[in-house]
Formats: structure tokens, C-alpha cells, sequence
């Protein structure tokens, strides 16, 4: 008798191995070096080839003082600052023209943004005078808002001010005409308002473009108040720096502008911590977020 066949298992079809995770990309080494050693590398190299230069005689020492020098005159100005002595009096001073001259021009920029991005008489007609206005020569202005608001802090205000609104008003009215078409043409068929299209569609899309006009107007408005003081007198850093370089001590008037840079940059940092917390769904800010 023949034996019955067996039957054979079907073929099972070989099962392709599972890829294994790649691994994640090493980071640039300038990435993982943190920063704060980013930047004390960073000015180490300043600070030598600033002696470098004086050393060797390329620079003459009364031009250009010795990193030693402004050092310790920085120490002198910051202990001055931190013990309520005439430089902390004149830095308030200084502090607060910059601050009320943001304020207005944040103000006004996006008030001024508004009115050209959505208003035919905005673009042909508010446009061109706020360029023309700002393309003046703010030297010739500071005399003016000297004679019209007085020897106190409002001229001062009013040339932050004035130096300051210009990039507000440029991002909020590009942040507003920079929608997207399909988003907008959503926003139609589903019948919203002028009002509900412009808070939250244009207004939304705009708010990164009003911030990065505000972190420049933190910088510019510095410089119009402390400009402002150069010229029209009074108190406030400005006219510290012009004493100090009237009377040759360069020393301290490097110390005064590290000191005023410290300044800008506070500004700039509390601004960007604001976005921070309004503009919550997109990083933009200049600090590093936690990955």
C-alpha cells in the first residue's frame, strides 16, 4: 500500500525585519555649547584684541582707553548706580523717556499700521506723511521739541517717541496685509463680520509682526531719549555722557555706554518675554525654548 501524502504547511511569507530607530543627528558643536560660555568666549577675544590694539600701538590710549581703565570706571558707575547716587538718579530719568516714549510709539504704530493697512486714505495719504516725517533728520527735530515741550522729560518722550514708532507701524500693517488667501476665503464662507475677520484672522496674523517692530522700537527708542538729552540738556545719561566727553574722561563715557547698552537690552528682553506669553503658539522670541 502507497503511503498517503502529508499535506506540507503552507509557505509562511518571511516577515521583513523591522527597521531599527535611526539615531537622532549629533547637534552642531556650537550648539551644544551652552551660552553663557558662547559669550564669555566672545568677549574675552574683544577684550584682547581691544588690548591687543592699544598695546601694540595701533590705537593711542588717549583715543581709546584701556580695557582696564573703562573697567574700573564701569565699577565706579555701577556702584554709583547700586547706592542711589547721582547715577541712579539720572539712569531713572533715562528710564522712564524710554519707557513712556515705547508706549506711545507702540501706540501709535499699530494705531498708524491699522489705519494704512485697512483704509484707503492710510495708504495714500498717512503712509507718505509718516515717511517723510521719519525721514527727517531727528538732530534738527531735538531743537524743536525743545522749544515747543520745554527743557523737561516731555521732549525727551517725544523723540523716543518719534524715532520709535516707525517699525511698529511698518510690521503691523505688513502683519495685516500678509494673511493667507485660503484662511480668509474660510472666514467668508462661513460669514463672519468685518470685526470677527479682522480680530481674529488679520489681528492673529499680525501680532509676530507687532512684536518684532516693538523689539526694534526698545532699542530706537533708547537712542531717541538719550539723543534727545544730548541735545536739549537737562538730566538723564545723556547728559552725563556729555559732561564726561566734554571733560575727556572717555573712560567713563565707555562706561556709560555699556551701561546704556545694558539698558536696551533689558528692554528688549522684557518685550520679548511679553511675546513670549501673547504670542504663545509660535516661538519667535529671542530667548531658547526647552526642547
Amino acid at each position: 500500500m502507497t503511503q498517503p501524502a502529508t499535506a506540507t504547511p503552507p509557505r509562511v511569507a518571511a516577515q521583513p525585519d523591522k527597521a531599527a530607530p535611526r539615531a537622532k543627528a549629533a547637534k552642531p558643536l556650537m550648539e551644544r555649547i551652552p551660552t553663557p560660555i558662547l559669550l564669555t568666549a566672545a568677549l574675552a577675544l574683544l577684550v584682547a584684541v581691544w588690548q591687543g590694539a592699544i598695546s601694540l600701538g595701533w590705537v593711542n590710549e588717549y583715543v581709546l582707553p584701556t580695557p582696564w581703565d573703562t573697567a574700573t570706571a564701569l565699577w565706579d558707575v555701577t556702584a554709583d548706580l547700586f547706592t542711589g547716587g547721582p547715577v541712579f538718579d539720572n539712569f531713572l530719568i533715562s528710564a522712564q523717556e524710554t519707557l513712556y516714549g515705547l508706549l506711545i510709539a507702540a501706540v501709535a504704530g499699530v494705531v498708524l499700521g491699522v489705519l494704512i493697512a485697512e483704509t484707503v486714505i492710510g495708504r495714500r495719504v498717512l503712509q507718505p506723511l509718516m515717511i517723510a516725517l521719519y525721514a527727517a533728520p531727528k538732530v534738527a527735530l531735538a531743537p524743536l521739541f525743545v522749544a515747543w515741550f520745554g527743557f523737561d522729560m516731555a521732549p525727551k518722550v517725544v523723540m523716543a517717541a518719534v524715532i520709535a514708532f516707525f517699525p511698529v507701524m511698518v510690521d503691523t500693517a505688513a502683519g495685516l496685509a500678509g494673511i493667507d488667501e485660503d484662511e480668509d476665503k474660510l472666514f467668508k464662507s462661513l460669514r463672519a463680520t468685518p470685526w470677527q475677520r479682522f480680530v481674529k484672522l488679520k489681528l492673529m496674523n499680525a501680532l509676530p509682526f507687532v512684536f518684532a517692530g516693538l523689539k526694534s522700537a526698545s532699542v530706537l527708542a533708547v537712542i531717541g531719549a538719550i539723543v534727545a538729552e544730548f541735545l536739549g540738556g537737562g538730566e538723564g545719561l545723556g547728559v552725563m555722557v556729555k559732561t564726561a566727553s566734554v571733560g575727556f574722561a572717555l573712560d567713563r563715557v565707555f562706561a556709560f555706554v555699556i551701561l546704556l547698552s545694558v539698558m536696551a537690552f533689558l528692554v528688549y528682553l522684557a518685550v520679548d518675554l511679553i511675546e513670549r506669553r501673547v504670542v504663545f503658539w509660535r516661538q519667535t522670541g529671542f530667548l531658547p525654548s526647552e526642547s
